[in-house]
């Protein structure tokens, strides 16, 4: 709807090895999570830029599971009037990326009665710093679900922006994630 949420994702350092997620609605915390990685960070495989990684992961989580409803803490917000227009969703945003494949799961939805778009326009950009982006294109299926398989390509050292956006008759909604490259040696 017209909600605006607030999603904060911190690392509260060696001294308390916790990864703190805070969503706040209009000032006031919703919902608090944490994930210590205390056993990451005794072990000889940590980094800051893998711990950088889980932190951005974590963080991606949370909004996933705010703009889908999915959230157990929204429900003491109380009945939201039903949004107008249709949402995509990344359904996989911590796995999709395995070596130089993506593997995209997108799921369409109706905003506030979350029910599939069947046949809506799923197209992905990439933009890598190149004149043209990387571009893919295909209709979601009945469930109101597209999968997409590609190869990454080489990320220069600006990274790149991923971009999913979905339309129908109902309307269109996009998403956005930038991707970093990993610093070498990692």
């Amino acid at each position: 709807g017209k909600t605006v949420f607030h999603v904060q994702t911190e690392d509260r350092g060696a001294g308390n090895p916790v990864l703190d997620t805070t969503i706040y609605v209009k000032g006031r915390v919703l919902a608090k999570r944490g994930t210590s990685y205390q056993e990451f960070l005794a072990s000889p495989d940590f980094n800051q830029s893998e711990l950088h990684a889980i932190l951005e992961r974590q963080h991606k989580q949370f909004i996933e599971e705010v703009r889908a409803g999915k959230l157990a803490e929204m429900a003491q917000l109380g009945p939201q009037p039903a949004a107008s227009g249709i949402s995509v969703q990344l359904l996989n945003p911590a796995t999709f990326l395995k070596g130089t494949t993506a593997s995209l799961e997108v799921g369409v939805t109706r905003r506030g009665a979350a029910t599939p778009v069947a046949q809506a326009t799923v197209r992905v950009l990439l933009h890598t710093g190149t004149p043209q982006p990387f571009q893919f294109e295909i209709p979601a299926d009945a469930a109101g679900k597209a999968s997409l398989q590609f190869h990454m390509p080489r990320l220069g050292p600006g990274g790149a922006e991923l971009v999913i956006q979905a339309s129908a008759a109902d309307g269109q909604d996009e998403i956005k994630y930038t991707l970093r490259p990993k610093p070498s040696g990692a």
